[in-house]
């Protein structure tokens, strides 16, 4: 029993080589896989947060006047509340494409025939490459020079390992206005490796499903998975403001 389990934990670093491999044995641990990606997706977050507390402590040290240490103090209790959610819960954007793509894919595969636990492995194990963003985030966090960086910067940090379009307009000097700073943001390698195994994990189950497998209808699964995506980060940048006013505190 225990050995089923690890198995099963298992399989979304699996599903980042072998995604085909991961899926066939997915259905046998419709529990397991998923709690083990948010697991592990909070594990590798959290390995982060000793450091970037520590910096958001170098970045807010205590001046010397009482009214602004006063207004630092606050500020310090508000950014660690939004680097603690941030770090421990996965990404939102990907929850809310994940939702919105099983509301669409849904319908249209349960009319043909497919689990509803067979859409969910494939929503589940194609959002492996989290844990690749993870790491990445915790590499960047931990070669950062303390001295360098203000509050803000502090939280912005594992954000630099999404490097995508978002890197190289910073590189560049350029500061993305609005929705092109959140589409930048969101092209990145990772939700691009994403949207690609949710792509072709939905045309997979189409096409064991009886569906023909001829590229036009993969490349129809790729781009309803894109549009999830990006619908997703559209709701997450509506949001934001909401979320960061209940996760802060008011100021």
């Amino acid at each position: 029993m225990n050995r089923e389990v690890m198995r099963g934990a298992a399989l979304p670093m699996r599903a980042l080589w072998s995604p085909g491999a991961a899926l066939d044995e997915a259905a046998a641990h419709r529990v397991v896989a998923p709690a083990s990606l948010v697991l592990l997706v909070a594990a590798l977050g959290a390995l982060a947060l000793p450091h970037l507390l520590r910096l958001l402590d170098v970045a807010l040290q205590p001046t010397g006047r009482e009214p602004l240490d006063a207004h630092l103090a606050v500020l310090r209790i508000g950014l660690g509340r939004l680097l603690l959610f941030e770090r421990l819960v996965p990404p939102l954007p990907f929850l809310a494409a994940g939702a919105m793509l099983a509301l669409v894919a849904g319908p249209v595969l349960s009319g043909r025939g497919v689990r509803a636990g067979a859409i969910g492995a494939v929503l589940t194990l194609g959002a492996a490459p989290l844990l690749v963003q993870r790491v990445g985030e915790l590499a960047v966090v931990l070669a950062a020079p303390a001295a360098a960086l203000g509050a803000g910067d502090v939280a912005a940090l594992p954000a630099r390992f999404n490097v995508g379009v978002a890197g190289a307009l910073a590189a560049a000097g350029i500061q993305a206005p609005g929705w092109l700073g959140v589409a930048a943001e969101a092209a990145n390698g990772a939700g691009l490796w994403v949207v690609a195994l949710w792509g072709w994990g939905l045309s997979r189950l189409d096409r064991d499903a009886g569906r023909s497998a001829a590229a036009p209808h993969t490349l129809g699964w790729c781009m309803a998975a894109a549009a999830a995506y990006a619908a997703g980060w559209a709701l997450y940048a509506a949001l934001y403001p909401t979320l960061l006013l209940l996760v802060m505190g008011a100021p």
